[in-house]
């Protein structure tokens, strides 16, 4: 497709660079570019400092009590992130924050390439909406809170933020939540005097609106949040995954690991079971195990992230916690990489329930290179080339439960290219998937403890796609930069006072 720029946003484009130019020359810059990366290097300087993202119970409350302004002069917007279409029962949060279904504004059915899927995030014209009707710009620290950190839209609503160019200095998560905010710290400072005081009915008036535009963030940090299916399924090619942690990559699997797979008899490990055409685990992939035991399973719950007070546990306890399948066998082991940097992934099924687990790593542990599998489970377990020849006739189709395990597996032996029966033997009973037939994006040869459902596709495949699947970055990339001019509602995105304005200080 050929890029484009509309005549108003491109004659507001080149007036913004026309000023960054006049202003450099004023304040006596020699290098504009260098500049505007000094300045982003600026607004990103708490970016990958541990906990930086979490904003204290009494920090917050000295924000409200100054009218919700920030000692620099940021407004406070306070937005209380549900889970899936869910009001909370007492209908009330902490006093002026605002009632927010972040599956509503973030997320969006959209591609990779070769498969549309129904919760990717949200493209950059469907958060520029939501930034104008919440009144959002470079002069607004938004806090994030719920009742609980294991709320998995709290995580991900963090997360769509960070892919889209946000700073830790203007988005923060609420330590503790409102359940810490109205628990302890509450109890600490008057109980129910505070309580009366800070806790009230949700906003059900809007701010005033901006025309504030993603555009004008620093940006570019799509692909160190995002992981799309064409870097995922490159590292598993290339063997580059290990489940101990030790290659140079690591991808989790935060889905509850209590799916029995058995071959002759003997149970083999815990898998992902039972959601799309395939079920398994991805080839180096590491399956979390938080809790539980090697013989009834594992499990995965966020709360076990959290202290008794609704905080966060110390680095130590969340370390010792921190464990996994890092072999083939059923005991849990520790798989935390030395290096901060190294690249982690996380997969769910649908890219909700690991965002908890992505932002312990990466925002409370300090993991500077962790990122969502965004397609997930449910992409990855989709984009197979065969499938079972039926479900009333094929005998390798997973039924395992805790307890009763399924027996039967396959592998795929590439030389021969061909899926065997892991027990006796046998080519596998299946056929070419009728629905997906671009084995560039087949999966199941890269999936380990496979089993095929005898389930029909639901998915909307191009099977003509021969691109490196990683068409969303860089969409939101290009539009970030504003190389596209798509629909904003007639509006530009403006100048307010985003990356286009002259430099501080001049």
């Amino acid at each position: 497709m050929k890029k484009f720029i509309s005549k108003p946003a491109a004659l507001i484009k080149y007036m913004l660079l026309a000023v960054l130019a006049v202003s450099f020359i004023a304040c006596g810059y020699d290098d504009p570019k260098e500049e505007r990366e000094k300045m982003a290097a600026d607004y990103y300087a708490e970016d990958g400092v541990a906990r930086s993202a979490l904003i204290e119970a009494d920090v917050l409350k000295s924000y409200i009590d100054a009218g919700y302004v920030t000692p620099d002069g940021k407004k406070v917007l306070i937005l209380y992130v549900t889970a899936q279409n869910s009001m909370p029962s007492d209908y009330g949060s902490i006093k002026g924050a605002y009632f927010f279904d972040q599956e509503d504004y973030f997320m969006e059915a959209r591609s990779d390439g070769p498969i549309t899927d129904s919760a990717m995030v949200a493209s950059g014209a469907k958060i520029n909406a939501f930034l104008r009707e919440f009144g959002i710009d470079m002069n607004t620290l938004v806090v994030l809170t719920s009742y609980g950190h294991d709320n998995q839209m709290l995580a991900r609503a963090f997360w769509t933020l960070k892919y889209w160019g946000f700073s830790n200095k203007h988005v923060k998560v609420l330590h503790g939540t409102d359940k810490y905010f109205f628990g302890a710290f509450a109890t600490a400072n008057g109980g129910q005097t505070f309580i009366d005081q800070y806790k009230a009915p949700f906003r059900t008036d809007k701010p005033t609106p901006s025309t504030f535009s993603v555009k004008e963030l620093p940006g570019g940090k799509m692909d160190l949040y995002r992981a799309p299916i064409g870097e995922v399924l490159d590292y598993v090619k290339a063997g580059a995954l290990k489940a101990d942690g030790t290659g140079s990559a690591v991808m989790v699997s935060t889905m509850n690991a209590k799916t029995k797979v058995a071959s002759n008899g003997v149970t083999q490990t815990f898998v992902i079971g039972n959601k799309n055409l395939i079920d398994g685990r991805m080839n180096g992939e590491t399956q979390l195990a938080l809790s539980g035991d090697e013989i009834n399973g594992y499990d995965n719950n966020w709360s076990r992230y959290i202290a008794a007070d609704g905080r966060y546990m110390t680095d130590e306890e969340l370390q010792a916690l921190i464990k996994g399948l890092t072999t083939d066998e059923t005991t849990a082991a520790s798989f935390l990489p030395e290096d901060k940097n190294k690249r982690i992934m996380f997969h769910c099924q649908t890219g909700r329930t690991t965002s908890p687990h992505w932002f312990v790593f990466k925002e409370v542990l300090g993991y500077t290179n962790a990122a969502i599998y965004d397609g997930s489970w449910s992409e990855w377990t989709n984009l197979t080339y065969y499938g079972a020849v039926s479900s009333e006739t094929t005998i390798i189709n997973q039924q395992g439960t805790p307890v009763t395990p399924a027996t039967d597996f396959v592998t795929y032996d590439a030389e021969k290219g061909a899926f065997y029966k892991n027990s006796g033997g046998g080519i596998a009973n299946i056929a070419p998937n009728s629905i997906q037939n671009n084995i560039k994006w087949d999966t199941s040869r890269y999936t380990k403890f496979l089993t095929f459902n005898g389930k029909t596709s639901t998915a909307t495949y191009d099977n003509s796609y021969n691109g490196d699947g990683r068409e969303i970055n860089k969409k939101d990339k290009a539009y970030q930069a504003g190389e596209f001019s798509a629909d904003e509602g007639g509006n530009s995105g403006g100048a307010s006072s985003g990356g286009g304005s002259a430099p501080a200080g001049c």
